[in-house]
């Protein structure tokens, strides 16, 4: 699966949006950590618009990681499509709970959607992030 094009361009995705503006790149071992994890990209007419990752933690929670949509597609809901795209995922699992490590910059993105603050500011590649959580609606667990 890490050898389609399609990973290439999710990969291409994040270094663009999540990456370059910090002044940093992918590295082999964040790469690496991919293998275990489920990812989920968004596409239209075959080009990526989106991507979020789904890591599994060793005490049965889930984290919600690398979210990113184009530029020329922020706003359009795809971000939202792929929350609950991901709910759909975890119904499978019997996961109750999702939480993730947002950016200072996405807190109202989460919140537009559902999620709560958890955790106070805290600095992440040199950035505030906070800790959100949100519990996965009923009708999509098992």
């Amino acid at each position: 699966m890490l050898d389609t094009a399609e990973y290439a361009a999710m990969l291409d995705l994040r270094e663009r949006i999540l990456r370059k503006p910090l002044g940093l790149t992918l590295t082999e071992a964040e790469k690496q950590m991919d293998r275990a994890d489920y990812l989920l990209g968004a596409f239209e007419g075959g080009k990526i618009m989106g991507c979020l990752i789904l890591q599994k933690k060793e005490d049965g929670s889930v984290k919600v990681r690398q979210v990113a949509v184009c530029e020329t597609a922020q706003g359009r809901g795809i971000g939202r499509h792929m929350l609950h795209a991901a709910y759909d995922i975890l119904s499978g699992w019997g996961v109750a709970k999702l939480y993730c490590h947002a950016r200072s910059t996405a807190v109202d993105f989460y919140r537009r959607n559902g999620w709560e603050v958890t955790g106070d500011m805290f600095l992440e590649q040199n950035i505030p992030h906070c800790r959100m959580d949100i519990a996965v609606p009923a009708e999509k667990r098992a």
